[in-house]
């Protein structure tokens, strides 16, 4: 875990410096004006200060907290909410929301973060789902692990077509046969 922490660490200098990631325009704050601001509305530019800070504060269960507050919201595709989601705009919403970007759509986000196996997956990680769509082969869905069961299960919060944002488990035939794995991000 620690090695984890250690090559995002590195990974979000390397970024920050290459990369230059800052507010355009945005004056300097003081040290005190920096800390990390949770709020129900995502922000509206990018700090690499504040996404690298959320990285380690961050935990899986508030992430959880705040996804569950928009349980029974409709799915609409393309929509990133607050009124409205998909599956990506719901996981980028809510992660954005607690500082912490999230490529836009579900293939996307399957090539961030850390490869975890099943059984070591964690509240907050996002799981991913292939061929949900039959127009789209590949990774099409993702949702953010709820819970886990002591039988090693999971139920995961996500944007459904016919429910919207709802809480599924794994065992349900659909989403066992078309799991294709999990990434952890914070």
């Amino acid at each position: 875990m620690i090695f984890k922490k250690v090559f995002v660490f590195t990974l979000m200098i390397f970024m920050s410096s290459s990369y230059g990631f800052a507010n355009p325009g945005q004056e300097e704050e003081n040290d005190n004006q920096k800390n990390i601001e949770q709020s129900d509305e995502p922000m509206d530019w990018y700090d690499a200060d504040s996404e690298f800070e959320a990285l380690f504060n961050v935990t899986g269960n508030q992430i959880i907290e705040h996804a569950k507050k928009y349980i029974g919201r409709p799915y609409r595709h393309g929509s990133m909410g607050p009124s409205s989601f998909d599956c990506s705009g719901f996981t980028s919403y809510i992660y954005k929301s607690l500082n912490i970007r999230l490529n836009r759509t579900s293939q996307d986000q399957y090539r961030q973060g850390i490869s975890v196996n099943r059984d070591e997956l964690e509240v907050g990680d996002l799981v991913f789902f292939s061929n949900t769509n039959s127009s789209r082969r590949g990774i099409s869905h993702v949702g953010i692990v709820y819970s886990i069961e002591p039988d090693g299960s999971f139920n995961f919060i996500h944007a459904a077509c016919h429910s919207g944002i709802t809480i599924s488990n794994i065992n349900e035939a659909y989403y066992a046969r078309k799991y294709s794995g999990a990434k952890r991000i914070l």
